[in-house]
C-alpha cells in the first residue's frame, strides 16, 4: 500500500510543479488519485516575506496535498496567516493529505 501512496505523492508533487511552473495560467489538471479533470490548489502565508504554504485538492474525492516553507509567486493572491482559521476553511476545503 506504501507504494502507491508514493506514487500517488509523487503524481501530486508533479502537479505542484506544473502549477507553479505556468502561474498565472495554469492548465486544467487531473487528480492522481480519482481522475476527474480539476484540480485546485491555493497559497497561504506572510504576505510580507511571501513565504507560506500550498494546498492543492482534488474537489471531486478530496484528497490532496499540503507543502510547507513554499515561495508564494508574485504572480498569484494568496490568503494572510492573519485571516482566522474559518476564512481559509471557507476557501479551504478539510481534504484527506497523501502521505509520501
Amino acid at each position: 500500500m506504501s507504494k502507491i501512496n508514493n506514487k500517488i505523492f509523487s503524481q501530486w508533487l508533479s502537479i505542484a510543479t506544473e502549477i507553479n511552473h505556468s502561474l498565472p495560467d495554469v492548465p486544467v489538471l487531473y487528480c492522481p488519485n480519482c481522475h476527474q479533470q480539476q484540480v485546485d490548489f491555493q497559497f497561504v502565508g506572510d504576505l510580507q516575506t511571501r513565504i507560506g504554504y500550498m494546498a492543492i485538492w482534488c474537489p471531486f474525492c478530496l484528497y490532496g496535498i499540503h507543502l510547507s516553507r513554499v515561495r508564494i509567486p508574485d504572480e498569484i493572491q494568496a490568503i494572510d496567516f492573519d485571516i482566522p482559521i474559518e476564512e481559509i476553511s471557507k476557501r479551504i476545503p478539510n481534504f484527506t493529505h497523501v502521505k509520501p
